[in-house]
């Protein structure tokens, strides 16, 4: 029994011709992420605040605020947002990290950080509270989407 092979095989033509159209599409398939990374986010319509205390690292508090817009993306927060956190008579507190706000330990012993930029849609303030056990600090958010203003207080265990 005699197999018939088959000799026609692909031509230097057509290997030609398919890597021709294979290095634009290399280089739009490169260029898209570029162009999407580009794009500005939207004004914040939504705002949410976080706190999270590491006793572990001293009682250092991680305070977050995070614009989105109605489907839950991040989205920019207004210039001009603030937070001030204001401890208990007996409480230091001490600013060990700032991201996306300019943050002032005042003379009174609060932390003033207001957001000077326009292209902010998250921001985080690190600090270490000390003070008696029962005793504690306010933080209180301002910004300029509903509800406007959100005061949570902490107590020190």
């Amino acid at each position: 029994m005699q197999e018939e092979l088959d000799t026609q095989g692909l031509s230097r033509r057509t290997l030609v011709k398919g890597a021709a159209w294979s290095v634009p599409v290399v280089a739009v398939a490169v260029a898209t992420p570029l162009a999407a990374a580009s794009t500005t986010a939207p004004p914040a319509t939504f705002w949410a605040t976080g706190a999270t205390v590491s006793v572990v690292s001293g009682n250092v508090t991680n305070f977050t605020v995070e614009g989105s817009d109605a489907d839950g993306n991040l989205a920019l927060l207004p210039a001009g947002t603030s937070v001030t956190i204001v401890p208990d008579p007996g409480v230091t507190l001490a600013v060990t990290n700032a991201i996306g706000i300019v943050v002032t330990t005042n003379p009174d012993g609060s932390i003033t950080g207001i957001i000077t930029a326009n292209d902010i849609t998250n921001i985080r303030i690190q600090f270490r509270p000390t003070g008696a056990s029962g005793s504690g600090y306010a933080i209180t958010t301002n910004i300029d989407i509903d509800p406007f203003t959100e005061t949570i207080d902490v107590t020190l265990r």
